[in-house]
């Protein structure tokens, strides 16, 4: 629930003298008289007086006033508040080490002398302790604290989220819904509140309504992850995965590591292996029911999955199965096969692809991407190509999917 780079030029000028032809003149020695004229030297007197003046500017400057009392102590008051602020820090990065240990109670005591150390981040302190109790499963001292805090102009959605949640873990689903949509009529683009929604729909087994909600948060808050983890679980388990793989690879590209990430890692390859299948008599590529996928107008079909399941069709070709280096070369001829093809349904996943193939790194990037589905032969083509990875896993820390409001993939923007 809680819980994820710039060249600077410096252009320098040279600046060039130009002289230009002096005029002729009727006589030389005049002309040299009058350069004379223009280098004179400044009398002793003018230097004098400018002396003068410099000194005189001196000796009638203001004296600085030493602080006062009251200032000498508001600049200690602050030191100290400082220095408390930064032992508070020390406290809750410790307090995450014992909530890991499950060492709740130690958590706990950092985190009250936190709040004391630092009064100035009440909210982030109070926060903490109440993510501490719902760890502890004390949902009820949970809401106490969060409750309180939920009043606070200055509580952030994350506040809401686990308030709600922990009314959800008493059972109070319709109070857990009020706080949610509490938080967002103040954060109408919490993705992290558009989740909790999508889950209390799941709970019920409102897949469509789960949906509705996870790709909601989607497209208004496009870098936070877990809507796409969600709705990609659900289309992975559904006849329609070409949305599952879309959400899916681009939940990879935003998390990158953790549990989640080794078992959507999994998840994608075994799909790719699946639903490709290569017989005596033809290549079949399954990623889309025959059922239509209307868009969010319901007025017409989305055409995104047959445009998606021809070009992957046409880059299966000359391939007999799928494995990990197989799949690398169907997934770059794609690419060339569907902007050609599909110009219109271009999306920031497939441009991020066609840069890591300009970049010579899209092998590396898939052995990544599928790793944990095939274990055995991404070890052994890394161990083989430790370099042209290790390329790749600098490159990527500072070229992230670009991912905007703008350029979001959601399935209602591929019409």
């Amino acid at each position: 629930m809680k819980k994820s780079l710039f060249i600077v030029f410096l252009l320098s000028f040279s600046l060039v003298s130009l002289a230009q032809t002096p005029q002729k003149t009727t006589s030389t020695a005049k002309t040299t008289v009058k350069a004379k004229d223009k280098t004179t030297p400044k009398s002793k007197t003018s230097t004098s007086k400018a002396k003068d003046a410099k000194a005189k500017a001196k000796t009638t400057k203001p004296k600085e006033k030493p602080p006062t009392k009251e200032e000498i102590k508001a600049a200690e008051e602050k030191k100290k508040l400082e220095q408390g602020c930064d032992k508070a820090n020390e406290n809750l990065i410790q307090a995450h080490k014992e909530m890991d240990n499950k060492q709740y109670y130690r958590a706990e005591e950092l985190l009250q002398a936190a709040l004391e150390l630092c009064p100035s981040e009440t909210i982030k302190y109070k926060y903490e302790l109440a993510w501490n109790n719902y760890l502890m499963k004390e949902y009820k001292k949970t809401i106490q604290i969060l409750d309180t805090l939920s009043t606070n102009e200055e509580a952030p959605a994350d506040v809401f989220q686990l308030l709600g949640n922990a009314y959800d873990e008493l059972g109070n689903q319709n109070m857990a819904l009020i706080t949610y949509d509490k938080g967002l009529r103040k954060y109408p683009n919490a993705g992290c509140l558009l989740l909790e929604k999508g889950n209390l729909a799941y709970k019920r087994s409102n897949f469509i309504g789960a949906l509705e909600q996870y790709e909601n948060g989607i497209e208004k808050d496009p870098t936070f992850s877990s809507n796409y983890y969600r709705a990609a679980q659900i289309f992975l388990s559904s006849s329609e995965e070409v949305w599952g793989v879309m959400y899916g690879e681009i939940f990879m590209l935003l998390e990158k590591g953790g549990e989640r990430a080794v078992e959507m890692s999994r998840k994608l390859y075994r799909t790719y292996h699946s639903e490709i299948t290569f017989t005596t008599r033809d290549i079949r590529v399954n990623f889309n029911d025959p059922t239509i996928v209307y868009s969010n107008s319901k007025t017409r079909p989305n055409l995104f999955p047959d445009n998606y399941e021809n070009a992957l069709a046409k880059a299966c070709q000359g391939e007999k199965n799928i494995t990990l280096e197989s799949l690398i070369r169907i997934r770059k001829r794609f690419i060339t096969t569907f902007y050609r093809e599909s110009p219109s349904f271009k999306n920031v996943l497939f441009d991020y692809h066609k840069k890591l193939i300009e970049q010579g790194l899209f092998d590396a990037y898939n052995y990544w991407l599928f790793g944990y589905g095939n274990t055995q032969e991404a070890a052994s083509w890394i161990k083989d190509n430790k370099a042209e990875f290790d390329k790749f896993i600098k490159w990527q820390e500072t070229n992230p999917l670009p991912i905007t409001k703008d350029n979001v993939f959601s399935r209602y923007k591929m019409e």
